[in-house]
C-alpha cells in the first residue's frame, strides 16, 4: 500500500510540474494579460477534458487572476463558467452555482453569444441535477429565447436538453413534444448535419415507450439519411440505424424489432420491414445462427423484389453473399456472385441515366436564368434611355430660358453702351483742346529732353548692366532656396511615408498575430472535442482514429502558436516546434521518459508556413507510429528525430529501436491512412522518401522543395 501511495504521489508530482512549465512558458511571454488569461484559459479546459481536475484548478485560478487584472470582462465570464463546468463535472453542484452565479453580472453586460449560452445552458444543468426542475426548466426556456434573438437553429440543443428534463419525471408527452420541436429544427438545415443524432434519441424513446409502429417510420428516415450521406462520401455501413446499441440491447429488442416489422407489413410499408430485418439478420449473425438468418435474408429478398428498387436488391443480395461465405457455403456465395456482378451493372448504368438528367435539367435552368438575365439586362437599358431622353427635354427647356434672359441683357447692355459712347465723345473734344496747347509747350522742352535723352542713355546702360548682375544674383540665391525648400520638403514626405509605411506594418504584424491566434485557438477546440469524443467511443478502432485526428489537428495548432507567440510571423523555428510536438504526442500516449528515450538533432532552422504544415504532419505520423507499435514488448526504448539542412535538401529521419516493420511488409505500397499520407506530403515537398528496417523502423525523407522564412 505504501508503495503505491508513493507511486500515484510521483505521477501527481510529474503531471504538475508538466502544467507548471506550461503555465510559466506562458507567463514569461511578452504577450498583454488578457491573451496570457485567455491561453492559460483554454489549457485548463484541455486538462479538465483529459480528467486532470487538480492541474485545470489551478490553470484556473491563474486565469481568473490575469483576466480580472486585464479588465477583460468576456474572460472573466468564461473563467467562471469554467469553474461551474469544473465542480459540475465533480458532481459538486453547489459550488459549481457560486461560481455561475459570479459569472451572471458580467453574462448580462457581455456581448458574446457562445460564452452567455454556455452559461444559461450550465445554469439549467446544475439546477436538473439538483432536483430543482422549476428552476431548470425556467433557464432553457430563458436560452430558448436568447437563440430564438440570435441563433434560432441551435435551439434544437435547447430543446433535447428539455426533453430529457420531461423524461426524467416521466412526462413522456413532454418528451416528445420537445424531441419533435428538435426534429423540425434539424430537419429543415441544409445538408441535416444533426438530424441523425436527434433521429437516434427519437428512436430511443419510442423503444421504450414500445412504440413500433412510430419507429418503424423513423428507422426508414434514418436509414434514408445514412444512403444520402453515403452518396456525399459520408461513410456510413447499410442498415446502422442501430449499429451503437450494445449486444445485450440487442437481444433485449429483438421482440421489438419483430414488433416493427409485422406493424410495417401491415401497413404496406416494405422498406421499413427490410429495416427491421437487417437488425435481426444482425443478430443472429453475431449468435452464428446462420440457417435463421438467411431466412430472414430471404424474407427481405421478396420484399426487395415487390419494391423493384434494384438498389435494394443488390443490398440485400450482397448480405446473403456475407451470410454465405460466414457459413462457409462457398459454392452458393459463388452461384449468389453472378448475380451481383449483373445487378452491379444496372445499378451503373442507373446511375449514369440519372446523372445525365440532372445535367440536362442544370443545362435548362442554367440557360433560363441566362435569358433572364439577358431580359434583366435590356429593361435597365430601356429604362436608363427614357431617363436620359427626359434628362435631354429639360435640359432643352432650360437653354431656351437662359437664350431670352440673354437677350433681355444685351438689350439693356446696349443702351448704357449708348450713353457712355456720347458722354466719351463730348469729353474727348475738351481733351484734343487740351492736347493742341499742350502740343507747342512739349516741342520747346523736346529739344531739352533729347540732350537728357543722350546722357540717361548712357546711365541706362551702367544701370541695366548692374541689375543683370543683380538678378543673376537673386535667380541663383533663389533657385538654391527652392532647391533647398524642395528637398526638404520631399524629405519630410518621405519620413512620413516611412512612418505610415511602419504603422501599417505594424498594425499588419498585430492583425497577423491576432489571426493566427483563432486559428490556434479554433484548432485548439477542435483538438479538445475530438479528445473529449474518443473517450466516449466504446469501439478502440474507432477511439484511435479520432485521437490520431486529435493529434494532427494539435500539430497544426502549435504552428500557429508559434507564428503569433515569436516575433517573426512568417515562419516557424523548427527547433522549438518540434520539441512541443513530442512533448504534446508524449503526454497523448501516456508516454513518459523512463518508457521511451527521445533523442533529438536538429537544426536551429526558419521554415515557411507552407513547407512546416506538411513536415509537421508527417512527423506526427511517424512518431505516433513508434510511440504505437514500436515498443509493445514493454522494454524501455529509444526515439530519435533528426532534422539537417544538408547542401542541396533537408534531411528528416526519424527512427526507433523498437521490433521494426513486418518481414514482406511494403511500406512504400501500405494502403493504410498514415502511410498514404506520408507519400502524398513526400510528393508535395518533392523528397526522396525511404522506408527500411535497421535495429528497427526507421523513415527518411530528403526534402528539396522547403523555404525559410
Amino acid at each position: 500500500m505504501r508503495l503505491r501511495f508513493y507511486i500515484i504521489l510521483f505521477f501527481l508530482a510529474n503531471q504538475l510540474a508538466v502544467s507548471g512549465q506550461e503555465m510559466d512558458r506562458i507567463l514569461k511571454s511578452k504577450l498583454a494579460d488578457e491573451i496570457k488569461a485567455d491561453s492559460i484559459d483554454l489549457l485548463a479546459r484541455k486538462y479538465m477534458l483529459k480528467g486532470k481536475r487538480d492541474s485545470a484548478r489551478i490553470f484556473l485560478v491563474k486565469a481568473l487572476e490575469l483576466a480580472k487584472q486585464s479588465g477583460n470582462n468576456i474572460i472573466i465570464a468564461r473563467c467562471y463558467v469554467d469553474f461551474g463546468n469544473l465542480y459540475s463535472l465533480q458532481a459538486n453542484y453547489t459550488t459549481a452555482l457560486q461560481y455561475v452565479q459570479l459569472a451572471w453580472p458580467y453574462l448580462a453586460v457581455i456581448d458574446h453569444y457562445d460564452i452567455r449560452i454556455s452559461g444559461m445552458l450550465l445554469l439549467a444543468n446544475i439546477y436538473n441535477f439538483s432536483g430543482k426542475k422549476d428552476s431548470a426548466l425556467y433557464y432553457f426556456r430563458e436560452a430558448e429565447e436568447y437563440n430564438a434573438a440570435k441563433f434560432p437553429y441551435r435551439n434544437w440543443v435547447v430543446y433535447i436538453a428539455m426533453s430529457e428534463l420531461f423524461n426524467q419525471t416521466d412526462d413522456l408527452a413532454g418528451a416528445e413534444k420537445y424531441l419533435l420541436k428538435a426534429y423540425n429544427l434539424t430537419f429543415r438545415k441544409e445538408n441535416k448535419p444533426d438530424h441523425g443524432y436527434v433521429l437516434t434519441l427519437f428512436i430511443n424513446l419510442y423503444i421504450g415507450r414500445n412504440n413500433p409502429g412510430s419507429a418503424g417510420r423513423l428507422f426508414a428516415e434514418y436509414n434514408e439519411l445514412m444512403e444520402e450521406r453515403k452518396k456525399n462520401n459520408f461513410v456510413d455501413p447499410l442498415h446502422s440505424v442501430l449499429m451503437n446499441l450494445t449486444s445485450s440491447k440487442l437481444e433485449n429488442n429483438l421482440d421489438f424489432m419483430t414488433a416493427v416489422k409485422e406493424s410495417s407489413l401491415k401497413e404496406g410499408q416494405f422498406n421499413q420491414a427490410m429495416i427491421a430485418n437487417g437488425y435481426i439478420i444482425r443478430y443472429y449473425e453475431k449468435k452464428r445462427n446462420f440457417e435463421k438468418a438467411l431466412a430472414v435474408a430471404a424474407e427481405s429478398e421478396d420484399l426487395a423484389a415487390k419494391t423493384g428498387n434494384v438498389f435494394m436488391i443488390y443490398g440485400i443480395k450482397k448480405i446473403k453473399y456475407g451470410i454465405f461465405q460466414k457459413a462457409g457455403k462457398n459454392a452458393e456465395a459463388v452461384s449468389l456472385a453472378d448475380s451481383l456482378f449483373i445487378l452491379k451493372d444496372s445499378m451503373l448504368a442507373q446511375q449514369k441515366r440519372d446523372q445525365l438528367y440532372d445535367l440536362e435539367g442544370k443545362y435548362e435552368s442554367e440557360k433560363k436564368q441566362k435569358e433572364i438575365q439577358l431580359l434583366a439586362s435590356q429593361n435597365e437599358v430601356s429604362e436608363k434611355t427614357i431617363v436620359l431622353l427626359t434628362t435631354d427635354k429639360q435640359l432643352s427647356v432650360f437653354q431656351l430660358l437662359s437664350r431670352e434672359n440673354e437677350k433681355k441683357a444685351l438689350e439693356v447692355e446696349n443702351r448704357l453702351m449708348d450713353s457712355i459712347v456720347k458722354s466719351k465723345q463730348a469729353y474727348n473734344d475738351l481733351l484734343q483742346m487740351e492736347n493742341d496747347f499742350k502740343t507747342a509747350k512739349l516741342n520747346k522742352e523736346k529739344e531739352l529732353m533729347q540732350s537728357l535723352t543722350r546722357e540717361n542713355i548712357l546711365k541706362g546702360r551702367q544701370v541695366k548692366k548692374e541689375r543683370q548682375t543683380k538678378w543673376l544674383l537673386a535667380a541663383g540665391a533663389a533657385l538654391v532656396l527652392v532647391s533647398g525648400l524642395s528637398i526638404f520638403s520631399l524629405y519630410r514626405r518621405q519620413k512620413q511615408k516611412n512612418q505610415i509605411i511602419q504603422q501599417q506594418s505594424n498594425d499588419l504584424e498585430v492583425l497577423m498575430k491576432e489571426i493566427h491566434h483563432r486559428v490556434k485557438n479554433n484548432l485548439q477546440v477542435i483538438s479538445s472535442l475530438l479528445d473529449l469524443q474518443s473517450m466516449t467511443i466504446t469501439n478502440i478502432q474507432a477511439s484511435e482514429a479520432v485521437k490520431e485526428g486529435k493529434n494532427r489537428v494539435q500539430s497544426m495548432a502549435l504552428i500557429h502558436q508559434n507564428l503569433y507567440s515569436e516575433g517573426n510571423i512568417k515562419g516557424i523555428k523548427t527547433k522549438e516546434y518540434i520539441i512541443n510536438l513530442l512533448q504534446s504526442l508524449c503526454d497523448s500516449y501516456n508516454i513518459t521518459n523512463d518508457k521511451v528515450k527521445v533523442k533529438t538533432e536538429i537544426d536551429d532552422l526558419n521554415l515557411d508556413v507552407d513547407t512546416m504544415i506538411p513536415l509537421g504532419l508527417v512527423i506526427n505520423e511517424l512518431v505516433s507510429n513508434s510511440l504505437k507499435y514500436a515498443f509493445k514488448t514493454g522494454q524501455p526504448g529509444e526515439l530519435s528525430i533528426i532534422l539537417k539542412e544538408e547542401p542541396l535538401y533537408l534531411l528528416l529521419k526519424v527512427s526507433d529501436n523498437g521490433t521494426g516493420y513486418p518481414e514482406g511488409m511494403n511500406a512504400k505500397d501500405s494502403k493504410s491512412f498514415g502511410m498514404k499520407m506520408i507519400r502524398a506530403f513526400a510528393q508535395k515537398l518533392k523528397a526522396k522518401l525511404d522506408i527500411y528496417n535497421s535495429n528497427g523502423a526507421v523513415v527518411e525523407m530528403k526534402i528539396t522543395k522547403y523555404n525559410l522564412a
